[in-house]
């Protein structure tokens, strides 16, 4: 018979053996379950890098296909416009107001003539009043003489008066139509330069959401990442 002892000590070391194989399994079957686990981690980490590449693929396919209204070339288009915009373009150059005419231009050619047949009629005048050449007689000519002249100095005064005011009327009229001219090309240059902007701007507007849609991809992959990498760490 075996002693007691000894039965006792090969129980209890058989029950350690037990105890210690069960320990094996279960801690191999964990293993185990971290492994598959972490398995299936990776491939669905996987899955999401193939789904990224496809999602920004389908972004980049979306806009070539959209396109957008302004290309880059309004965008340059706009910017020189701008650039090259002065106002003073635009602004009628009045100049200087000319007349090369002068009063004695307007003097009636045949003032001397008239002059001279006004005073062989005003003596004639006195002399059939029986006034002969006596200071009277003097005196009528010279007023009548003056009084002649005096008249053709207003005519004169007054064709010069009426020519310069035509001429500055023509120079002012010459201005104005070309300030009108000059403002419907401002009107025409600006219509063409806002058109140019909402170009450039659909143009960046398009660039600025496709850039926007593709960050966001980006920024799920990287959260889609993070807890894969906080699910791996907790397996270990």
């Amino acid at each position: 018979m075996v002693p007691l002892i000894i039965a006792g000590a090969a129980a209890s070391l058989a029950g350690s053996g037990m105890q210690a194989y069960s320990q094996y399994k279960a801690n191999e079957e964990a293993l185990e379950a971290k492994k598959k686990a972490a398995n299936q981690l990776y491939a669905q980490g996987q899955l999401t890098d193939n789904e990224y590449k496809k999602v920004i693929q389908n972004i980049e396919d979306y806009y070539a296909q959209r396109g957008s209204l302004g290309q880059e070339s309004d965008v340059n288009a706009y910017r020189d416009a701008v650039r090259s915009f002065n106002p003073e373009d635009y602004a009628a150059d009045v100049g200087d107001f000319s007349f090369n005419k002068t009063k004695e231009d307007f003097v009636n050619p045949y003032y001397s003539q008239i002059m001279a047949d006004t005073t062989s009629q005003l003596q004639h005048t006195a002399a059939g009043a029986g006034l002969g050449r006596g200071t009277g007689a003097a005196l009528n000519i010279a007023k009548g003489v003056t009084e002649k002249s005096d008249e053709l100095y207003r005519t004169a005064m007054q064709d010069y008066q009426n020519e310069r005011n035509f001429a500055y009327q023509k120079y002012q009229d010459a201005i104005t139509n070309n300030q009108n001219r000059l403002n419907s090309l401002l009107g025409a240059k600006t219509t063409k330069m806002q058109m140019q902007g909402n170009l450039a701007n659909d143009y960046y507007d398009v660039m600025d959401q496709a850039q926007a849609d593709r960050i966001a991809a980006e920024q799920d992959r990287l959260n889609a990442k993070t807890s894969y990498s906080t699910a791996m760490a907790g397996l270990y």
